[in-house]
């Protein structure tokens, strides 16, 4: 447990170095602006629209942290022969955790800067007082991370960057299409047989299902999210999350030095 803290630790101060941090924080800005842009073509509900391209700030940060620390970063070391190094002197699966671990650090931080700043933009411009956005904070760090677990896993299993990437988002697309599929097979009169009803819902269990994590409508009507509904979204990431890093593990454990 040690080497896997400072990893992240030594992960989290390469990160705060790395241009790209300083880039993704101009990115934020920008999207700050143009909230307040959007805000100015809203009919009397400038709260509103504030919070809804807000909420997909925050999505769009957390994304590019989860590739950009996540993924990149990692595959740079091995390219510098870094990584070969680094391997001599602690386990694959201590430093595959270390690394994890060092990017939620950022992931954290930005899903923190975005939410605060949405809720300052909402108050000051809008008006009103939206505590739920940190909510959306939550529930961000909670699917990019399950996402960032899945491109390491891709990792371990010897995926390049590129492809990585481009799995990452196909999941992630795929991901928050879970339930509309299933309701239009339910449409369509396909699910009839309670036994194919559960294997639907075991199949979108089983493949991530990110749509467990979104709550906008909920949060920008400002309705309270039931307990049940909140328990057992953590739960589900709670077990997906160290499901995947138990895989991506057992995998780099297997690797040849």
């Amino acid at each position: 447990m040690r080497y896997v803290l400072t990893i992240s630790l030594v992960a989290l101060k390469e990160s705060l170095r790395n241009r790209l941090f300083i880039g993704l924080l101009i990115f934020l800005g920008l999207f700050f602006l143009f909230s307040v842009y959007i805000s100015t073509l809203s009919l009397g509900t400038p709260a509103r629209f504030i919070e809804n391209t807000g909420m997909l700030g925050i999505s769009l940060v957390c994304l590019a942290v989860a590739i950009l620390f996540g993924l990149f970063s990692i595959y740079q070391e091995k390219e510098r022969n870094e990584l070969y190094v680094l391997l001599n002197r602690v386990s694959r699966s201590s430093y595959l955790l270390g690394r994890f671990l060092g990017t939620t650090y950022i992931l954290v931080l930005f899903a923190f800067f975005a939410g605060a700043g949405i809720f300052f933009l909402t108050w000051w411009l809008g008006g009103e007082y939206a505590p739920g956005l940190f909510w959306a904070v939550y529930w961000a760090v909670l699917e990019f991370t399950m996402l960032m677990g899945l491109g390491l896993l891709f990792y371990s299993m010897g995926v390049g960057f590129t492809l990585n990437s481009l799995m990452v988002l196909g999941v992630y697309i795929v991901g928050h299409s879970m339930n509309e599929a299933i309701q239009s097979f339910i449409g369509l009169g396909q699910l009839g047989n309670p036994i194919h009803m559960a294997l639907v819902k075991f199949i979108a269990v089983v493949f991530p299902n990110f749509d467990m994590f979104d709550f906008r409508l909920a949060i920008v009507h400002d309705e309270a999210i039931p307990l049940g509904r909140f328990a057992l979204s953590t739960i589900y990431w709670l077990l997906y999350l160290v499901a995947l890093l138990v895989a991506g593990s057992v995998i780099m454990n297997r690797k040849d030095t």
